[in-house]
């Protein structure tokens, strides 16, 4: 029988096609490494390698058994994955979202019906990531913008909507607006939170000639936003969270982008579990 770490000693050499590579790679002596090798070849029975001038080559033996290695340690890794997830959903539900403000509302309710259980949940910039996350069982639920072509292992359910405003201080040309459009923006100084899921991909997209002073920490990005005079993004649901800032005029923008609706969305295996929730955000 050969050991994983065989498995994984054969593949490094493969991936850096030296001894002295693999055994840096793997933080191992180079004599320690020549000696598994030779190991492997002993358990199977045949060679794996030629000897040409000092150095190891693969030989057809040896990549199909580099081949296999791969398959098996695959296949190792999604077994422990696999099983630490479903673990890990017996005491924890997994929320993957599009944007912070469903999870605003979701991980309340979630904590309310399932007494007992961790919530735990990961913002991503597309729908894409979040489908494949809660088909892969990565995540309990996930929350998407926009609607997801049907999929026979999905249900999904509108879970409200979302609309993005452009904040400017009264001194600002365009605060002579009421409305404004993309064309408006483009072009302009902007200050942008990075850590607001798809909203940050769509106005990168859809402002392309924008330049924005990119925030990662929310408290500054606060203070910056309601001190300096540099404009930036607000929605109708984080107004309603806190007033708009003192000196500054809040924009519409006219343009169907700047409106979402979102969905939630999980696995039909998974409705009896997820019912409660779901009737609870109708």
């Amino acid at each position: 029988m050969i050991e994983m770490y065989l498995l994984e000693q054969l593949v490094a050499f493969a991936q850096t096609g030296t001894l002295s590579g693999a055994s840096e790679k793997l933080h191992i002596s180079q004599p320690a490494l020549s000696n598994s090798m030779k190991k492997i070849e002993d358990i199977l029975g045949v060679s794996l390698f030629e000897r040409k001038s000092n150095r190891l080559v693969l030989n057809e033996n040896g990549k199909l058994a580099v081949k296999l290695a791969e398959d098996i340690l695959a296949r190792e890794r999604e077994m422990e994955e696999r099983i630490r997830r479903l673990d890990r959903s017996r005491h924890t539900i997994t929320i993957a979202s599009c944007a912070p403000v469903p999870l605003w509302n979701l991980a309340p309710m979630i904590a309310e019906i399932y007494d007992g259980m961790a919530v735990s949940s990961q913002l991503f910039k597309n729908n894409e990531e979040i489908i494949k996350g809660v088909k892969d069982g990565a995540y309990t639920i996930g929350v998407i913008h926009g609607d997801v072509q049907g999929d026979e292992d999905i249900e999904k359910m509108p879970f409200g909507k979302e609309k993005l405003f452009l904040v400017v201080p009264y001194e600002h040309p365009l605060a002579q607006k009421d409305k404004i459009t993309g064309k408006d923006i483009d072009g302009q100084n902007l200050l942008l939170y990075s850590n607001i899921g798809f909203w940050y991909s769509l106005v990168k997209k859809e402002l392309p000639n924008a330049h924005f002073l990119m925030m990662d920490d929310y408290d500054v990005f606060g203070s910056i936003a309601e001190t300096e005079a540099f404009p930036s993004f607000v929605t109708d649901a984080s107004l309603q969270e806190r007033a708009a800032p003192k000196g500054k005029k809040i924009l519409e923008i006219d343009e169907s982008y700047a409106t979402t609706e979102y969905h939630l969305i999980w696995q039909k295996k998974n409705y009896s579990f997820l019912k409660p929730l779901i009737e609870k955000s109708h």
